[in-house]
């Protein structure tokens, strides 16, 4: 779990995978600055003019040179390997993964599934890849996923991909990311995860607002 994790937990292994990362980056950030400042006050103690009246010039140190110079390199380069480890999940389409159009206007999000069935919530399968295809029809928007850590920009004229893993069964948050108009603060809908046959149900004819709701809580 991350540091946001008790309020927000991650719903899918891509968002446990951003929650590391972040993770890391906080835990080096803070032990760097502990032993920057620390460092800090410790010459101020060593080395204030009650010690040392006279100052006295140094030509520099090779090898602490050489290891804070290398030590940040290496740990930028770990950084971007998680990072891109992360960001390749959203990018890799599985061959099972199933296409859902995802189109944004001021200041609504209509869903759009390949039997041509729409609605302004997004229901999807619990278990299966799903390859959000999104697109704009006025300005940019931004489609983001709080508890699945997952954000894309929407284009006007353009058609990106998102890939979403929905492992468990639930009721999410969507909202816009980028500022878009008026009432962009009031541009959400919900992400409901639903069993595989609770799902093909609505597909196909539809669930009632009951059943969706006993789906989601795990009732027969």
């Amino acid at each position: 779990m991350s540091f946001l994790g008790a309020l927000l937990p991650a719903v899918q292994h891509h968002a446990r995978a951003v929650d590391d990362v972040a993770r890391f980056i906080i835990v080096t950030d803070i032990i760097l600055f502990v032993i920057v400042v620390g460092t800090m006050f410790l010459f101020v103690f060593l080395y204030n003019k009650k010690r040392h009246p006279r100052a006295v010039n140094i030509h520099g140190n090779v090898p602490l040179e050489v290891i804070w110079t290398a030590v940040p390199v290496v740990l930028v380069l770990f950084m971007f390997y998680l990072g891109w480890t992360g960001y390749i999940q959203t990018r890799v389409v599985p061959k099972n993964a199933m296409d859902v159009k995802v189109i944004a206007r001021q200041w609504e999000w209509n869903f759009q599934y390949m039997n041509g069935k729409t609605a302004d919530t997004l229901f999807l399968p619990q278990g299966r890849p799903i390859k959000c295809l999104l697109s704009s029809v006025d300005v940019i928007h931004g489609f983001y996923i709080p508890a699945f850590r997952e954000k894309q920009d929407v284009i006007p004229g353009r058609v990106r991909y998102l890939m979403l893993y929905p492992e468990k069964i639930g009721n999410y948050e969507i909202t816009c990311s980028q500022y878009c108009g008026l009432d962009h603060a009031l541009m959400m809908t919900r992400l409901i995860v639903l069993p595989k046959d609770k799902f093909d149900k609505w597909l196909n004819s539809g669930l009632s607002s009951e059943e969706i709701s006993d789906a989601i809580t795990g009732k027969p």
